[in-house]
């Protein structure tokens, strides 16, 4: 399980993603890329770095299977963190999209 897929199944909060960090680094185990075993895309974990409010737009967007572009440019208007994050998810998202094609 993933932080994300336990926020969304409710085993957890938004607040417990420092115990996930903690278990990531303290893990005898390989449990590979930290985005990964959180359950963020690169775009989302690269984001979320700069700005740890990203998270709950995330949430939301997986809730209600809305892309978190889509999400963010619905709000960006009236929520100035989703405006913000919308220019922050461009930048992450064109070079995501450099390196994978």
């Amino acid at each position: 399980m993933t932080f994300v897929s336990d926020v969304l199944s409710g085993r957890v909060s938004l607040e417990d993603i420092d115990n996930y960090h903690d278990k990531w680094n303290e893990s005898k185990e390989d449990l590979g890329e930290f985005h990964d075993f959180l359950g963020l895309l690169w775009p989302e974990y690269a984001m979320w770095v700069e700005d740890d409010d990203v998270l709950r737009y995330v949430i939301e967007s997986r809730r209600s299977g809305v892309e978190l572009r889509d999400l963010l440019r619905a709000r960006e208007a009236e929520d100035a963190t989703a405006a913000e994050l919308l220019r922050l998810s461009s930048r992450y998202t064109a070079e995501w999209e450099a390196v994978t094609t």
